[in-house]
C-alpha cells in the first residue's frame, strides 16, 4: 500500500511504484523489514551494473586497462578511480589487524629509528618528551592509535606525487596532469591490494614456518617482502605503461617502469614523512 498520494520528494502526484516527475520509489511496509535492507545491501555489492567487480577484476588482470578506457571517455561500467581507490584503501585497513604492516600507518618506533628522516623526527620528539615528562613509551601509546586513524585519510597524498613523476616521464605526450592522475589512482589502487595480499601470505607463512620450529628473521622477511612486491609493481607498471602510453616503444617502457617503481617508494617516504608531522602536531 502507498503511504502517500504524492511523492515525498518533488509532491508530484503518484500513480504507480515510481515518481513520473523525479523517478523516486513509492515506500511501502515491504521497504522498511530487514529482508528488503540485506536485498539492497546485496544489489549494492552485486548489482550497481556489475560495476565494483568488473572494475577490480581489471584492475587485477588487465593492467591499464581502466585507465585507457577512461581517458578514451570509456566510463559508465566501471566505477570512478577515486572511488576505486577509497575502496582498495579500505580493504587495507579492515586487513590491518590481521597483517600488522606499518607500511601506511608508520608508528612512532619506525619513525625514530628505522626511516630515512628518523634523525628530523628525534629532533621534534625528544623536546616534547621533555616538555612534558612522559617517557617514549607512553607518548607512542598516543601517536600510534592517532597515525592509524590519520593514515585512513592522508595515504592519497602518495597519488599527487607519483602523478607527477609519470607526468614528469610522459612529458612528450602532453598530456592533461589529470590523466597522469587517473594512471596514478588506478595503480595506487593496485598497490594497496598487492601490499594486502603480499602481507597477508607473508604473515600465514611466517606463522606455518614457525609452527615447524623455523624462525626467519626479520630482514629476512623484508627483503622478501621488497623484491617480491617490486618486481610485481614493475611488471604492472610495464603493462600498464604499454596499455596507456602505447606510442613509445617496448624497451623505453621497461626503463618507464622500473623508474616508476621506485619514485613510488620514494612517494611512500614523503607520505610517511608528511603522516609524521600531521600526526605530530595533533598529539
Amino acid at each position: 500500500m502507498i503511504e502517500s498520494a504524492r511523492c515525498v520528494n518533488c509532491a508530484e502526484p503518484l500513480a504507480g511504484k515510481f515518481c513520473t516527475r523525479c523517478g523516486e520509489k513509492c515506500i511501502g511496509p515491504a521497504d522498511h523489514t530487514s529482508g528488503r535492507f540485506l536485498e539492497h545491501l546485496f544489489a549494492a555489492f552485486t548489482h550497481t551494473d556489475g560495476k565494483i567487480f568488473l572494475t577490480l577484476r581489471l584492475l587485477l588482470t588487465r593492467p591499464g586497462r581502466l585507465t585507457a578506457d577512461y581517458l578514451r571517455g570509456k566510463r559508465k561500467p566501471y566505477i570512478t578511480p577515486l572511488q576505486l581507490f577509497l575502496i582498495c584503501n579500505l580493504v587495507f585497513f579492515l586487513l590491518h589487524p590481521l597483517i600488522g604492516s606499518n607500511t601506511l600507518t608508520t608508528d612512532l618506533n619506525t619513525q625514530l629509528h628505522y626511516i630515512w628522516h628518523h634523525g628530523i623526527v628525534e629532533s621534534f620528539v625528544t623536546p616534547r618528551l621533555a616538555l612534558r615528562q612522559v617517557t617514549v613509551e607512553a607518548y607512542a601509546a598516543v601517536f600510534d592509535p592517532a597515525a592509524i586513524t590519520l593514515a585512513k585519510s592522508l595515504v592519497i597524498l602518495v597519488v599527487p606525487i607519483f602523478s607527477f613523476a609519470v607526468m614528469a616521464l610522459h612529458w612528450r605526450q602532453r598530456r592533461h596532469f589529470s590523466a597522469h592522475l587517473v594512471y596514478a589512482l588506478h595503480f595506487g589502487a593496485f598497490w594497496l591490494l598487492l601490499i594486502s595480499a603480499t602481507m597477508a601470505l607473508t604473515y600465514l607463512t611466517v606463522r606455518l614456518l614457525r609452527s615447524a620450529d623455523v624462525f626467519p628473521s626479520a630482514t629476512a622477511v623484508d627483503r622478501g617482502i621488497i623484491s617480491v612486491s617490486f618486481a610485481l609493481m614493475t611488471f604492472y607498471l610495464f603493462r600498464a605503461g604499454r596499455a596507456v602510453y602505447a606510442t613509445e616503444a617496448a624497451w623505453l617502457t621497461l626503463v618507464k617502469a622500473l623508474a616508476l617503481g621506485i619514485t613510488f617508494n620514494f612517494a611512500l617516504q614523503a607520505y610517511r614523512f608528511a603522516l609524521f608531522f600531521i600526526t605530530f602536531w595533533s598529539t
